[in-house]
């Protein structure tokens, strides 16, 4: 005969033994447990969100400051006497900001390059190129074709005119150049073709002004 040890009685309705007891306590013990986990969790991570949401509510937010305007008045003077001829820098309207001004060495040329953004927040800049020449005006231009001829400001002025291209043409949609004995001067960019010639025409006043030397001539 086998010895086996006692048999436990499975039948349904039976009383529960202690070691069940045990293990039904014990388990129910630790469901309770990991719910409770899930509610603190669950409580932890509302929390966190409130405060974010709370922070970006109550947090000041305005626009970003925009970059201070360059003094380009200021800096053709102060550039003259290293650039050895008058740098020209006409008065622009007051909702115009420059943006850049610097004396710049390209293809051997000496140029004083201004940039703004105008009112209509388009890009609109001026090389003038001391001792130029077609190579220097070709770069600063990107290669943009030129076209005809016109009168502004007093000076005779090429037309150099890609507003068709769209984006296509970069930052020189639309521009104009001209040549004041061995100074080119060049007015591009993205902005309106009657800006361009705004801005152009005050620029010859402004070389007449300054007495610039030379014949003009288309560039």
């Amino acid at each position: 005969m086998s010895d086996a040890g006692p048999r436990v009685d499975t039948a349904p309705g039976r009383p529960e033994t202690p070691d069940e007891r045990d293990r039904r306590q014990a388990e129910a013990r630790r469901l309770r447990r990991a719910r409770q986990n899930v509610r603190n969790l669950a409580a932890s991570l509302a929390v966190c969100i409130g405060i974010v949401v709370a922070v970006v509510l109550l947090v000041p937010r305005g626009t970003a400051p925009a970059t201070a305007a360059v003094d380009y008045r200021s800096l053709a003077a102060q550039s003259e006497d290293t650039a050895g001829q008058p740098l020209l820098a006409p008065v622009v309207p007051a909702s115009w900001r420059a943006n850049a001004a610097e004396l710049r060495q390209t293809d051997g040329v000496t140029s004083w390059y201004v940039g703004f953004v105008t009112d209509e927040q388009q890009y609109l800049a001026y090389s003038e190129g001391i001792g130029g020449n077609r190579t220097w005006l070709n770069d600063t231009l990107a290669s943009a074709p030129a076209g005809g001829t016109t009168q502004v400001g007093g000076l005779t002025w090429r037309v150099y005119d890609q507003r068709d291209l769209g984006q296509g043409a970069g930052n020189v949609a639309y521009a104009l150049a001209t040549r004041i004995g061995t100074t080119y001067l060049a007015v591009y960019g993205t902005a309106s073709a009657a800006q361009a010639r705004s801005f152009a025409s005050s620029l010859a006043a402004e070389a007449t002004k300054r007495h610039l030397p030379g014949k003009d001539a288309p560039a």
